[in-house]
Order: C-alpha cells, then structure tokens, then sequence
C-alpha cells in the first residue's frame, strides 16, 4: 500500500467538513439571536418578498393612523356646525321679533347688538383651525397603502348675518355641511378598519417568511455542533494516522 506524507486526504476532508458545520453553526446562531430566518443567504426570494408584505403592512398601519386623525378632524368640525346651528337658530328668533311693529328704538337697538354680537361669534367658530387646517373646509386624507386619497370635509362653509332671508340660506348651507361631515366619517371608519385589517394579514404573511423558525434552527444549530466536533476529532485523528509514517523511518 502507497503511503503519502506529504498530503494528509483523510485530515483535509474532515477540515471541509468542518468548516461546512462551522458555517451552519454560524448562520443558525445568527438567526436565533437576531429572530431573522433570512440571514446569510438563507432564502433571498423569500426576503425580498417579506420585505416588501412588511412594507405595506406599515404603510396600512400609517393609513389607517391617517383615516382616525381624518375622524378626529370631521368631528371638531360637526362641533363646530352644530354651535353654529344654535346661534343661527338664535340669530332667526331676533330677525321675527326685530320685525315687529311693536318694539321701540331701544328694544331694535338691542336685538341688533344681539344679532351683530352673534354674527361675530359664529363667524370666529367657522374660521376655527386644527393644525393650521381650516376644520370647515374640504381636504384629502390618504387612506390605502398607495396613497389613494378621499376628499372630506364641508365644501361651502357658512357666514352667518341677519335677517330671515339670510339665516334660512345660512341654516341650508349648515345642515349640508353636516351631512357632508356625517358621510365622511363613516367613509374614514370604513377605511380605517380595511386598512388595519389589511396591515394585520399583511404582517402575519411577512413573518412567516422573515421570522425564524426556533425549533429547526435550534436542532440545526445542535446537529452541525455535534458535526463540527466530530470533524475536529477525525482531524486529529487523521494527523495522527499521518504521524505513523515517521515510524517507517526507523
């Protein structure tokens, strides 16, 4: 039987096999500290599509945030509608009875410091801002992960003044605006639950392909450590098979 002594077979294939063990150790190790099953090349695909589910499942999320903040914006403007509701309702009274025969200067005198009084605090509600937003005004809102936009709000915002003309075309524009209010937040609500719904399923899917695996990776992590170990003891072993040549020599 041929002996070589200057290359050891045995002693470098138990050296590949170790450090294919080492290198499956490493990648399990990594991915059961960091939680991500896609390290060291680990399914790449799989990355790219987890990435981008995780994505737009946070851009459902951000979404959604926007569609609550929309509602939040409808309301304080139906508030404000429906303050501006009463006074008109106030402002209408004054109109009749100012248009009695009745009364005198005086009595006229202080139902028009009423009505002008009124005019003032309504039309100071209607410009009221949330966030240097005009809250009776229309604005968009994006509610879908693409950026889709809804369109919200009252489009013609009411000015109130005296006089029975003017109060019922002011009541019109009120009772509108209302509706419009109405609409919009049980359209943001609608958008709101989709997208968090969406944002659910849409993270669920991203972690069953980026998170990791415990269990497997655990049992990799055991069996290429007990296959590192043996392939370290075959070196040796095979460095001391190789030493037998020096006894030849003798």
């Amino acid at each position: 039987m041929t002996t070589f002594s200057n290359f050891s077979i045995g002693a470098q294939s138990a050296i590949d096999s170790a450090f294919k063990s080492k290198r499956s150790m490493t990648g399990a190790i990594s991915r059961l500290s960091t939680g991500e099953r896609t390290l060291h090349g680990n399914d790449p695909a799989g990355a790219s599509v987890g990435d981008s589910m995780r994505s737009q499942s946070r851009s459902a999320t951000v979404a959604a945030r926007n569609a609550e903040n929309g509602i939040s914006f409808l309301v304080a403007a139906e508030s404000a509608l429906m303050e501006i509701a009463v006074l008109n309702t106030r402002l209408r009274e004054l109109a009749v009875q100012k248009q009695s025969g009745l009364l005198g200067t005086a009595e006229v005198a202080a139902i028009t410091s009423e009505e002008n009084a009124i005019v003032i605090a309504a039309n100071e509600i209607a410009d009221t801002e949330l966030n240097n937003v005009d809250i009776l005004s229309e604005v968009s809102i994006a509610i879908s992960t693409p950026g889709q936009l809804a369109y919200v709000g009252v489009t013609n915002k009411p000015v109130l003044d005296s006089g029975v003309s003017n109060v019922d075309a002011q009541m019109a524009i009120i009772q509108k605006g209302l509706g419009e209010v109405g609409a919009g937040i049980n359209a943001l609500k609608g958008y709101q639950s989709n997208m968090y719904s969406y944002a659910s399923n849409a993270d669920a899917a991203a972690s069953r392909i980026l998170d990791v695996d415990f269990a497997k990776e655990s049992a990799i992590l055991a069996s290429s450590s007990m296959l590192n170990q043996s392939a370290l003891a075959m070196v040796a072993q095979a460095n001391r098979a190789q030493a037998n040549i020096l006894s030849l020599l003798d």
